[in-house]
């Protein structure tokens, strides 16, 4: 043993009595450096346990003789880390190791060891030194909701070195995530779940079942009703479970998509009336909208800045304080209306200037003009604006249901709300107008409408980034008000396999290029670049409708192949 250790505390052997151990902590008082710890060392000076004031304290207590050995008082897995690790994450670590242990509250954590890859002692670390260094930056967090936004972050914070469990009610969604397997398609996220689940730094549930967090995010799904009526249920869930173990210091932060108000009139309220503490004085609420794109969420989570708005200016700060140990920018606003209303105005405006490209192509086919080279016409050397290119309609689960949100209180539509529920309707319109193509092409043929085969390219709700998401998709809308009006419905998709797509309803093709000679039409309805491929489109005796919703077609190339007929936001061939 280095005298390196004899230095800074007390070594003692296993079968040493716990009255002499009593006595040399109080003769060796004046010469360690921590007076109030004894460390259990074997003849090979592997850690064995470790004891303190507060261990003979309650020894005392229960009664035990101090004539006993030291090793039936001693605590006999202390918290320990490896002296491998990183001097620069070692402060993180350290917190992430005490907040792991499940058998003491932080507060009660003063020393922890530092050992070798033989388990023998090579330094003590001062908690209480580290949690003041590191002002609180590291905690243990509790997620609701393992959907894109939930899962995305719970791995996040994870990887940045807090303790994180992700709480879900769905019990298949939990065990997959236990097992390192995501049900959410994002680029990195598996692998950095793998990472986090060997270092146990990340957890999952379907309940709450630790009480010792500091840190409580929503981050459920906020649905509309039939009567687009916000459906807050799920919200309430998770308040439920958060007010019964809520505790003074502790943080509330919303991460859902809410009407504006909701935090301040619906969660605190809810809060403050069933625990009787005070929001911005005994725990501390925040709203932090997610704005991340699906395929890109664990790089943006890294660079996106971060919006945090606060019930009061100690809500801010300490949002701010954690928010920072993830993003290297936060952007303070004035209050929680402000930050809730940003995710709103983000995506309201997405989906407003989108359906002005919409109605624009909508108006278009009226004079058959292809409306992708209208609007880059119009943009071309123009300074002033660039209008977004034309599309499909518009799909995805934030896009499709924000609007709405941002035209409503939690009590349903406001009266005075007009461009979320315009551009709603527009891009509704916009989505079933390849449905009005196909309709035009059957009387131009004059087929029946019953005997067409039709291949669906593209079925996730967008292209790229590439996802497996196909809520509120546009091909499945159109699919479904297809199915009972056709012959035949194929599907394909770059990323879904072909037995999801099955499950979905779709025909299962093998070779795509083989099923086009059978099909009557193809819709491409997303813009992945793997829907553009010159094979697939061979030339038909019969004829064949081919719908470039995305413009990713030379529409001069496919004219010329006889039998193709090509067709597009506002044009068809005439």
């Amino acid at each position: 043993m280095t005298s390196s250790i004899k230095s800074l505390v007390t070594v003692v052997a296993p079968e040493e009595s716990v009255d002499t151990v009593i006595r040399r902590m109080a003769k060796e008082s004046r010469d360690v450096k921590n007076p109030g710890i004894v460390v259990v060392l074997d003849e090979q000076d592997v850690l064995l346990g470790i004891m303190t004031d507060g261990d003979i304290r309650r020894a005392y207590s229960d009664d035990i003789p101090f004539s006993s050995e030291i090793s039936t008082i001693m605590i006999k897995e202390p918290i320990t880390i490896s002296e491998k690790i990183p001097e620069d994450s070692m402060a993180s670590e350290v917190i992430r190791k005490v907040q792991l242990d499940e058998r003491h509250h932080s507060e009660w954590i003063r020393h922890v060891l530092v050992v070798d890859d033989k388990n023998r002692l090579t330094n003590i670390i001062d908690y209480l030194d580290i949690l003041q260094d590191h002002n609180g930056s590291v905690n243990r967090v509790a997620i609701f909701g393992m959907g894109y936004v939930g899962v995305t972050l719970a791995v996040s914070l994870a990887n940045r070195g807090h303790q994180v469990t992700g709480i879900d009610v769905q019990r298949s969604v939990v065990d997959s995530l236990n097992q390192g397997e995501s049900h959410v398609f994002e680029p990195g996220l598996s692998d950095m779940l793998a990472t986090n689940l060997k270092r146990k730094s990340i957890d999952f549930g379907t309940i709450l079942e630790s009480e010792r967090h500091q840190v409580y995010i929503v981050a459920v799904g906020t649905p509309l009703d039939l009567d687009s009526k916000p459906d807050l249920v799920s919200l309430t869930e998770v308040l439920k479970v958060i007010s019964g173990v809520l505790q003074s210091g502790d943080q509330v932060m919303l991460r859902s998509t809410v009407p504006v108000g909701v935090t301040r009139e619906t969660v605190i309220p809810y809060l403050e009336n069933k625990t009787g503490l005070i929001a911005g004085e005994d725990f501390y609420v925040s709203f932090a909208p997610e704005r991340t794109i699906e395929g890109r969420a664990m790089y943006e989570l890294k660079t996106l800045p971060q919006v945090v708005g606060g019930y009061s200016s100690q809500c801010v700060k300490r949002s701010t304080a954690f928010w920072s140990t993830l993003t290297p920018t936060v952007v303070r606003v004035d209050s929680l209306e402000a930050s809730e209303m940003v995710k709103l105005a983000n995506n309201t405006f997405r989906d407003l200037s989108f359906s002005f490209a919409n109605e624009l192509a909508l108006l278009a086919d009226k004079y058959n003009v292809n409306s992708f080279d209208l609007v880059n016409a119009a943009n071309e050397g123009y300074p002033r604006n660039k209008i977004p290119l034309p599309s499909p309609g518009v799909g995805g689960y934030c896009l499709t249901k924000d609007p709405i949100l941002f035209s409503c209180t939690a009590e349903g539509p406001r009266a005075d709300a007009v461009l979320g529920i315009s551009s709603r309707k527009v891009n509704e319109k916009a989505k079933f107008y390849p449905i009005e193509l196909i309709e035009r092409y059957a009387k131009r043929l004059q087929v029946p409408l019953s005997e067409l085969n039709i291949l669906i390219i593209g079925i996730a709700f967008k292209g790229m980034p590439e996802t497996t998401d196909v809520r509120a998709s546009v091909a499945i809308d159109v699919f479904n008000e297809l199915n009972s009006r056709v012959n035949q419905i194929f599907g394909w998709d770059a990323v879904i396999n072909s037995k999801e797509l099955q499950g979905m309803g779709f025909k299962v093709i093998e070779d795509i290029v083989e099923i086009i000679d059978h099909t009557d039409v193809v819709l491409i309805l997303n813009n992945h670049p793997d829907n553009v491929c010159s094979d697939m489109y061979a030339s038909s005796q019969d004829g064949r409708l081919i719908f470039d919703g995305w413009n990713q077609l030379d529409r001069v190339a496919v004219e010329k192949i006889p039998g193709l007929i090509y067709a597009t936001m506002g044009y068809m061939t005439p």
